[in-house]
């Protein structure tokens, strides 16, 4: 009996011991493992983030500061004016123009189209889906700076590359349009459940919708290519014409921002330093009986539209009254209005230029602008019959020779393009239109690029301490690190 109770209790032991190694070992793999390392990421928040940012770049300073002013939609009060004088000295803004688009949307889209690319969480669907925002982020860098670092641009994580090196402008655009192109054939026939069902906030995962945005961003660079590589341009503008393109409002690229106090211009309606309309925008809406006068300009005290010069040196700013002068129209100055990145009655006026420059056809050319007119009045709800009456005016007819026509349509793209004020300063930097005059008048600043509309903005003293080496080569190659050195697309 003493025997049997000896085995059972060394037997009990062995047990013990062997569970209480198992649990060290248990244990010492849990130590392993750190807690705070993810093992896994989900790629939809980092893609709703991306798009969010690329919208929201349509409210940064290189719009507010910049792009609006320059492109003389509105005027800003106190030191966010300098920038409409034409002066320099904004290396703070030009390194936060910069850097918040890279950290806002080139960094998530890279995370994302390195998770679905890989073998474990590969998915070409969402990939071709990022690659789309990926562009038009891009895009907008490149499009404001030249030269930039791209096919290094944004690995700081994924690639571990703290200094890249720049592309040209060139090499960029062209692997734009061939990234968009891919993501067209994936997109075509395409599984939506493949896609990000509950995590798309312009489209609400409809794939059919990204196929035209995709293949009207590819038209709008397409045509950016224009003065700079015809034939190119050419191609790509044929390619686009035969494939389906926005065509509606309903296609329109579009998101209200829900956070924070919302749309940004709401503030700055509001608040300090005031916003007053442009002049030149205020003028040409009246002038031509424009019903979306009321839409983008509010009345001012006495209940008229009154627009604010732009480019004024101090002393006539100081007599120019700025507090009496027009707003910003509610509906793109209040908390929940529309951003826009890309919309049909801009495909309207592209195809426009096309057909009058490509097509030699002018009477596909009026149609396709009057369909781009009647697409923007409809965005801003306009009532038919004053769409009617404004298309039998003589604004309403492409007219003249094809410089004027060319002219025409600029300046109704120019229109369009509200509240996208930094298209609207790219667009007229490539085609000229509508003109915005070398400043001559004794009442305005001629800045440091001698009145004539600055044409990039400048690489920062933190980029060139930090990657000083790669930006020097991207000068050398682009031209000196000034305002009025043009980009390499705008040859006007």
């Amino acid at each position: 009996m003493k025997r049997i109770q000896t085995i059972s209790y060394k037997l009990l032991i062995v047990l013990l011991v062997g569970t209480v190694i198992t649990s060290c070992d248990n244990i010492l793999e849990d130590v392993r493992q750190d807690p705070n390392n993810v093992t896994s990421i989900d790629d939809a928040p980092l893609f709703a983030t991306a798009v969010r940012s690329l919208f929201n770049g349509t409210l940064d300073e290189g719009s507010y500061r910049f792009a609006g002013q320059h492109a003389h939609y509105y005027v800003a009060g106190s030191t966010a004016r300098l920038p409409d004088q034409y002066t320099d000295g904004f290396d703070g803004a030009y390194n936060g123009i910069y850097n918040s688009m890279y950290s806002g949307v080139i960094k998530h889209i890279e995370e994302v189209l390195y998770i679905t690319s890989q073998p474990e969480t590969e998915n070409p669907v969402r990939y071709a889906m990022a690659n789309i925002i990926g562009v038009m982020g891009y895009a907008r860098i490149t499009d404001g700076f030249g030269e930039i670092p791209y096919t290094e641009g944004g690995k700081g994580k994924t690639g571990d590359i703290l200094t890249p090196k720049y592309d040209t402008q060139e090499f960029i655009y062209n692997d734009l349009i061939q990234r968009l192109t891919a993501s067209i054939n994936v997109l075509t026939n395409a599984n939506p459940a493949m896609g990000y069902p509950k995590s798309d906030p312009i489209f609400s995962n409809d794939l059919s919708k990204w196929i035209r945005l995709a293949n009207s961003v590819k038209l709008r660079l397409g045509m950016r290519l224009r003065y700079v590589d015809n034939n190119l341009s050419r191609q790509v503008v044929s390619q686009c014409l035969t494939a389906p393109l926005m065509e509606d409002n309903s296609h329109n690229a579009s998101m209200i921002e829900t956070e924070g106090d919302g749309n940004a211009w709401y503030n700055r309606r509001i608040g300090y330093p005031s916003i007053k309309m442009s002049t030149m925008l205020v003028d040409q809406l009246k002038n031509t009986s424009d019903p979306r006068l009321s839409i983008f300009v509010a009345q001012d005290a006495n209940g008229n539209y009154t627009g604010q010069t732009n480019g004024l040196n101090d002393e006539a700013f100081g007599k120019s009254d700025l507090a009496s002068k027009s707003d910003m129209g509610l509906a793109l100055s209040s908390q929940d209005s529309k951003l826009y990145v890309m919309t049909a009655s801009e495909v309207y006026f592209l195809k426009a230029e096309a057909a009058l420059i490509y097509n030699t056809d002018p009477t596909e050319a009026n149609d396709l602008y009057r369909k781009g007119i009647e697409t923007s009045f409809k965005q801003w709800d306009i009532d038919s019959g004053s769409i009617t009456t404004f298309l039998s005016s003589s604004t309403g007819t492409l007219s003249g020779s094809t410089t004027e026509q060319e002219s025409q349509i600029g300046t109704q793209m120019w229109l369009a393009l509200t509240p996208n004020y930094y298209e609207g300063w790219c667009n007229i930097r490539r085609t000229g239109y509508p003109v915005i005059a070398e400043r001559t008048d004794s009442d305005l600043e001629r800045g440091v690029t001698n009145g004539i509309m600055p044409s990039r903005f400048l690489y920062s003293s933190f980029e060139l301490s930090t990657n000083g080496t790669n930006v020097s080569e991207a000068i050398s190659r682009q031209g000196a690190n000034k305002i009025d050195t043009p980009v390499w697309w705008d040859k006007n």
